[in-house]
């Protein structure tokens, strides 16, 4: 009898361990999984435009952003602009759709899978705006402040809203 006792007091310490091993096994195991090995960073965005050259001088006055690169492929132009690490692509391709008017509204636009835009973080949202303006550019939402952050959109010389964002706690 003592003996069957101490083999269930055995196989009962088995099975406590196992418990906590197999699901402690299991975390690390998918943890592993998951990792990731390769660092990325923000690079560029994107935008399809009418005119790349009209697009570029427009970032440049409103936003500073200069050239880097300009190249043509095809039917296509392709003019990378720059300002510090932050880059746009603009493309011009001849026979391209022009944007939905929907895409013009930051808000309608959320109602539409994929990419709704895209944000610059700014000092102070309401005199980036309020320089912006000076200079003619076309506000699409005004500023809106809430505790912790403060954004506006602003449309850029081919209809594409883009995001100005404060975060106010930083």
């Amino acid at each position: 009898m003592q003996k069957i006792y101490g083999i269930a007091m055995i196989f009962a310490l088995f099975v406590l361990i196992s418990s906590a091993i197999v699901p402690l096994v299991n975390a690390q195991a998918h943890a592993q999984a998951d990792k990731v090995s390769f660092e990325i960073s923000p690079h560029h965005v994107g935008i399809s435009v009418p005119n790349a050259e009209e697009s570029a001088a427009w970032y440049h006055k409103m936003l500073g952003f200069e050239v880097a690169l300009r190249f043509k492929q095809g039917d296509m132009t392709v003019v990378h602009i720059k300002r510090g690490t932050c880059y746009i692509e603009l493309f011009q391709v001849a026979g391209a759709k022009p944007l939905p008017d929907y895409r013009h509204d930051p808000t309608s636009d959320l109602h539409v899978h994929g990419l709704a835009h895209f944000a610059y973080q700014v000092a102070d949202v309401h005199a980036a705006i309020k320089e912006l303006k000076a200079k003619g550019a076309e506000i699409a939402m005004e500023p809106v402040d809430t505790p912790g952050v403060a954004f506006a959109f602003v449309r850029d010389n081919s209809g594409n809203c883009f995001e100005l964002i404060q975060f106010k706690t930083q």
